[in-house]
């Protein structure tokens, strides 16, 4: 017979938090109510519905790591470089736009002699130069709108920032630069979670703004590249393809990229075998649609992906849905011997 309600939501959780980062924590599902267990899953069950149908991913890259540790000398190159020399409206955290090279003098000395003030030079970041960014074709006017309000949201404090959008190449982009030093003179120090987060609320404000746009992992997608360099992009945009891409891998590489993806394969696979238990006849076409997604992936599994169950070959789960840390089901084949 098929599994309860209750049962597949709360495997939802359990695994979904391992593919999509959830801030809810899988030990954590147990002493939520059935509602909250409910709405919980329902928000994974969007993530993957997005996922299984490859929208478009949301790119967030801290860039300048080194320059931006200059001090106002660097601030200075980078904020000529985004704006053109002038040439490329800015917009800063209270809505006013900075044009023209005048304008931009203006703001680097209210940036150099305001508030906190940043140093000539330093040894310490000074200001965070941030690229977000989204394939080509996107809405350029949505992308902007987003990336003021996810700037908004995430540096609304009181903090310096201004940014710039660059419509003359294919990829629509945005460059946003955040003084390090809030009001209150603590310093921004992102950290993994952070850029993730960051990812997650630049894709809900596009979302907002009726562009589909998703935050997940390259490693929860199969993926084998990272996100191009904006070099790379520039290659791109003039329809030139860089040579590294042209290689082809060697088995020992493949090999060891399915050993780094294994985590992800068994948590897609313990997804397709609940959902495939489940009474809704959705969350049995999404477990299909896994089983189909998760072949295509670039990373591939040395062996065939195990196509969910039929319930009836399953012994019942108990309903309080222990965690297994990570492992497969007993009484589930295993991914891989």
């Amino acid at each position: 017979m098929p599994f309860p309600k209750t049962y597949i939501d709360a495997m939802l959780l359990n695994w979904g938090d391992r593919l999509f980062h959830d801030a809810l924590r899988h030990v954590a599902a147990p002493r939520l109510s059935r509602v909250q267990i409910g709405n919980h899953a329902a928000r994974v069950r969007e993530q993957l519905a997005r996922t299984l149908k490859r929208t478009p991913e949301v790119m967030v890259k801290i860039t300048n790591k080194a320059a931006s540790a200059q001090g106002m000398g660097a601030v200075r190159r980078h904020l000529r470089y985004i704006s053109r020399n002038g040439k490329v409206e800015l917009e800063d955290q209270d809505g006013q736009t900075i044009a023209g090279a005048a304008a931009l003098r203006d703001l680097a000395d209210a940036w150099q002699f305001g508030g906190w003030g940043v140093p000539e030079s330093s040894v310490r970041r000074e200001v965070f130069n941030i690229l977000l960014s989204m394939p080509p074709g996107t809405d350029r006017r949505a992308v902007r709108d987003a990336a003021r309000d996810f700037a908004a949201l995430e540096f609304g404090d009181g903090r310096a920032w201004v940014f710039a959008a660059h419509d003359d190449e294919a990829h629509p982009h945005v460059h946003l630069s955040v003084q390090v030093r809030g009001p209150d003179g603590r310093r921004l120090d992102p950290r993994k979670r952070d850029l993730q987060r960051w990812r997650e609320r630049f894709a809900q404000q596009l979302q907002a703004h009726g562009v589909e746009a998703n935050a997940t992992s390259r490693r929860t997608r199969g993926a084998t590249h990272r996100y191009p360099k904006q070099a790379v992009m520039h290659l791109l945009d003039r329809r030139e393809v860089p040579r590294y891409w042209r290689a082809v891998a060697t088995d020992a590489q493949r090999r060891a990229g399915w050993a780094a993806h294994y985590g992800v394969f068994a948590a897609w696979r313990e997804m397709a075998q609940a959902m495939a238990a489940s009474r809704e006849v959705d969350d049995r076409r999404l477990a299909m649609e896994i089983v189909d997604f998760v072949r295509k992936m670039p990373v591939q599994q040395d062996g065939p992906f195990v196509a969910p169950m039929e319930p009836s070959r399953r012994e019942r789960p108990d309903r309080s849905v222990p965690d297994r840390g990570g492992q497969p089901d007993p009484g589930s084949p295993e991914v891989d011997r």
